[in-house]
């Protein structure tokens, strides 16, 4: 498929897992909201549908039974705290730029206590994201937890300005994504989100390719990529990276709204469903000649 056209038919993909995202995305503060419970914050995987399947829609959104109009459920990562779960973060600002920070959380639960037992999901107990928030960085960590139920990592905050962290977790049967702002000194010059491109390299030189197929709104769309390594096609020996053939973790720009999703099946091929305009950066890791590799790829929605 043509660059354009890949592109193209991404964009009608993009028309299906944060639905009513875009006017939310401006309400809620960039460090999430401090409301949780009575705001229909999702907690439901990426993929689900967010409204019960007898309610109304009035203008495109959501409407309970009396037609009145619902309010959109937040879509993940935009809040500190939901149902009952908070993320506290050690040490939300740090005064210089440092390589190896030592990044420590936890998860406390209503009571304030910190949280101990999590759920394995794809392999992991806890999957922590920090990106910033000009979306030229992107870490995917998976920390150790101490006995008292702090998490700890070793991040690259090296360059200065705010960065986003995510702690992606499961309890109970249902993923649940908590995300804050840490503000990191030094020199910050933001830069502009690069513009779409069908062709992405790894920092080990793989050619990447976005690949996709459209999909009708409101149906889960299809996400697929293309591994090159010399020219040729190397997806057949990618090896297996937390269970799967490998993740992809959506971002929107500005608010970044998350999805994070892995593949069903021996491609690299997603399932996912993102119905709000706007520019999104995807990036998609996987596992090759034992080295995980990340591309990213930018992605504009028209409204």
């Amino acid at each position: 498929m043509a660059g354009p056209a890949r592109i193209a038919a991404f964009a009608a993909v993009l028309v299906a897992v944060f639905a009513g995202a875009a006017l939310l995305g401006g309400a809620v503060e960039p460090a999430g909201s401090d409301t949780d419970e009575d705001h229909g914050a999702g907690t439901s995987r990426p993929g689900a549908r967010q409204a019960a399947d007898d309610h109304r829609s009035v203008g495109g959104e959501p409407a309970d039974a009396h037609g009145a109009k619902a309010r959109a459920p937040t879509p993940p990562g935009l809040r500190v705290a939901q149902d009952g779960y908070r993320l506290i973060v050690n040490r939300p600002r740090l005064a210089s730029g440092e390589p190896q920070a030592r990044f420590e959380f936890r998860i406390e639960d209503a009571s304030g206590q910190p949280v101990r037992q999590f759920e394995l999901a794809h392999e992991k107990t806890m999957h922590f994201i920090v990106v910033r928030r000009d979306l030229t960085s992107f870490q995917h960590l998976h920390p150790t937890m101490r006995p008292d139920g702090t998490w700890a990592a070793r991040v690259d905050l090296s360059r200065g300005g705010v960065y986003r962290v995510f702690a992606d977790f499961t309890r109970e049967g249902a993923q649940r994504t908590l995300g804050a702002d840490v503000h990191v000194g030094g020199p910050y010059r933001p830069e502009v989100l690069p513009r779409p491109q069908p062709i992405a390299r790894t920092e080990g030189g793989l050619a990447v390719s976005l690949d996709t197929e459209a999909a009708q709104a409101g149906e889960p769309g299809r996400v697929e990529f293309e591994v090159r390594q010399d020219g040729k096609v190397v997806n057949d020996r990618l090896q297996p990276y937390l269970g799967a053939r490998g993740h992809l973790v959506a971002l929107r720009e500005g608010d970044l709204a998350y999805l994070h999703t892995h593949p069903e099946g021996e491609e690299l091929a997603f399932g996912a469903e993102y119905p709000s305009a706007g520019s999104y950066r995807l990036f998609v890791q996987f596992l090759h000649e034992g080295k995980v590799q990340t591309a990213a790829f930018t992605q504009v929605v028209p409204r």
